[in-house]
């Protein structure tokens, strides 16, 4: 997916291409792998919270849901869908119809004006959240999710420690992955008669 964004951009010769690469790239690299704070349980922190979170789904290679968890508000909001508390959800979704509305025009704006800049930072976002979906980590710290259950806090990202059935299973579903998606790719350039 990365690398169908990439082909977008009409001149990755400029220094400012490769720079926004990185800085979308380590930002997210950054965000994917922060440990959730504890935040204020104010009206007005629920409502930026939803606005937050909505704006995030927009983004590719970051979780509306994770940064819910980041802003330590993902049980929050899901004990107030369990109880069906009204007032916490309407400000939540409230800040989701606020941020949404922003951020769409936002993005718009940006891709009138700086159409390659912005289609290279969010290739840098996706290369970046790649830190989050590696099949391989080690856990140094753990937290009870809303349900009682233990689930990871921390994790880095570690090489396999032996080669086995699973570990060569994800590398090649990887790869199909990858050629899958740059067949796909060829067969749009070939319908739309750009190939």
């Amino acid at each position: 997916s990365m690398i169908t964004v990439g082909r977008r951009v009409g001149q990755w010769r400029a220094a400012s291409r490769w720079l926004g690469l990185g800085l979308g790239a380590a930002g997210t690299y950054i965000l994917v792998g922060l440990v959730p704070v504890s935040t204020p349980q104010d009206p007005w922190f629920l409502f930026l919270s939803g606005a937050v979170a909505i704006c995030a789904m927009i983004l590719p290679g970051i979780s509306g849901s994770f940064v819910l968890v980041l802003l330590g508000k993902y049980q929050h909001v899901l004990s107030a869908v369990n109880q069906r508390d009204l007032v916490t959800l309407g400000l939540v979704a409230a800040g989701a119809l606020f941020g949404i509305a922003a951020f769409s025009r936002l993005l718009a704006w940006l891709f009138r004006r700086y159409h390659d800049l912005t289609v290279v930072v969010l290739t840098g976002l996706m290369l970046g959240s790649l830190r989050k979906v590696w099949p391989w980590k080690e856990t140094l710290g753990y937290r009870n999710d809303s349900q009682g259950h233990i689930v990871p806090l921390l994790q880095v990202n570690i090489l396999p420690r032996q080669w086995g059935v699973e570990e060569t299973t994800a590398i090649c579903l990887m790869i199909l992955g990858f050629l899958v998606v740059l067949l796909l790719e060829r067969m749009g350039d070939r319908s739309r008669g750009t190939a």
